[in-house]
């Protein structure tokens, strides 16, 4: 089970540092920089919102998930004070977060000055603290649930954010425990997914992922029916979609969220993040290439994060 932890949060920074390369970047304009589509960590293109970072280096949306894995981790309970702190800390040091959602900075400087959180918006960003939480309670999906929609809502408190956040977390405890043989056992995994979803567009896009892996469907096709933006549900189902197309094959996995731009750009870098984590769940770290981890700048850190949340997990 560690080596699911840690598969968990590797993943999820290997498809994040992959992804944000190319972020928001048409296929003309890669193919042009890189020659291809990317297969390795690599610079970010010039114009990708992350160019400013290096090689290796995580965005913040990693960092979401880095934040809450820590609080979890070192309290070992979840804290929802110690995740406030945390937030804040992290908003006032701009130079961590110079492109993530603006309603996630809102409601961090509205948790900071005290005032009523309103309702944010539905980006996908808002509900990446649902992959730390899900590993905490991945046994009860209940508690998953629960949990993360109480650290969702200290940013987010749209109904879409929660609903997606609530598909992350339940996966992410579901594929740690490896209770579905995922080739054969998709629609059940998925059925399942749907029972913890309020809104009826949460259950039409997992009803669209679902379609989709029934007729094999092109990784271009799905980009055209579920859509490959920083809408979470888009984003969200786009990764289901892509983890579940191979299942077992993580490496196959990672490099089709990556480049899921399709022609005119997408959110490759929360795409990225949230199949790693699915795949490195299912699959464990070892499923992970070394080329692509042993790259990450802080590879060593994400392997002692992941350690230290299993023991707080088991404790």
């Amino acid at each position: 089970m560690k080596n699911r932890f840690r598969g968990v949060l590797v993943g999820a920074a290997v498809g994040d540092s992959m992804g944000m390369c190319v972020e928001e970047l048409p296929m003309d304009e890669i193919i042009l920089h890189y020659g291809d589509k990317i297969t390795e960590l690599c610079e970010p293109h010039p114009a990708s919102p992350a160019s400013f970072l290096k090689k290796g280096e995580n965005s913040s949306e990693f960092e979401i998930v880095e934040m809450v894995a820590q609080s979890l981790a070192e309290k070992r309970r979840l804290d929802i004070r110690d995740i406030i702190e945390r937030y804040i800390d992290w908003y006032e040091r701009e130079e961590t977060h110079s492109y993530v959602d603006p309603s996630f900075l809102v409601g961090i400087e509205a948790l900071k000055e005290g005032r009523e959180i309103s309702r944010g918006g539905s980006s996908v960003e808002g509900v990446l603290p649902a992959i730390p939480v899900g590993m905490y309670h991945y046994t009860n999906p209940i508690l998953a649930v629960e949990g993360t929609k109480a650290v969702v809502m200290l940013t987010h408190r749209n109904e879409i954010a929660l609903d997606s956040a609530s598909i992350l977390a339940v996966a992410i405890g579901e594929l740690l425990q490896g209770r579905f043989y995922l080739d054969e056992e998709y629609g059940y995994f998925i059925e399942l997914l749907k029972t913890f979803v309020q809104r009826e567009e949460s259950k039409f896009y997992l009803d669209r992922v679902k379609a989709l892996i029934e007729k094999d469907a092109s990784y271009e096709d799905a980009i055209d029916e579920i859509g490959n933006g920083s809408y979470a549900l888009e984003a969200v189902s786009q990764a289901l979609f892509i983890f579940l197309k191979t299942p077992e094959d993580t490496e196959t996995a990672v490099i089709n969220a990556v480049n899921s731009y399709g022609n005119y750009g997408g959110d490759t870098d929360a795409i990225g993040l949230i199949t790693g984590a699915f795949a490195g769940a299912y699959n464990g770290e070892e499923s992970i290439p070394a080329r692509w981890k042993t790259k990450l700048v802080k590879y060593k850190d994400i392997q002692k994060l992941a350690d230290r949340l299993y023991r707080a997990v088991i404790h």
